[in-house]
């Protein structure tokens, strides 16, 4: 459970913004992990922003990944597709190779 919920510039929603994960332990309640290069942040405070304070390389990282994930999902369905149109191709020159044979 996160430490600072309302009025304040870190709540859940925000952390998550910045590419944040929540990770508390016993000594340390407010430590959280970035989603990008796993560093471990803590010392949080109601008014520290997690995308303005000095994270903002961190966040710079995730905005990257998020582009190279979204790279990645249109290279994978675009090479589906060309499967696909390459396997209804095959289909369609057997079905014209059988005509051909069915007209000899």
């Amino acid at each position: 459970h996160w430490l600072f919920t309302e009025g304040c510039a870190s709540t859940p929603e925000q952390m998550a913004a910045a590419g944040f994960i929540h990770c508390p332990s016993e000594n340390g309640p407010d430590v959280v992990q970035c989603f990008c290069c796993f560093k471990e942040l803590e010392g949080w405070e109601p008014d520290d922003d997690p995308i303005d304070d000095p994270v903002d390389l961190t966040l710079q990282e995730f905005k990257k990944l998020n582009k190279e994930r979204m790279r990645n999902v249109i290279k994978k369905q675009i090479s589906q597709k060309v499967t696909e149109f390459n396997e209804d191709s095959q289909v369609r020159f057997s079905i014209r190779q059988i005509i051909v044979m069915a007209l000899l």
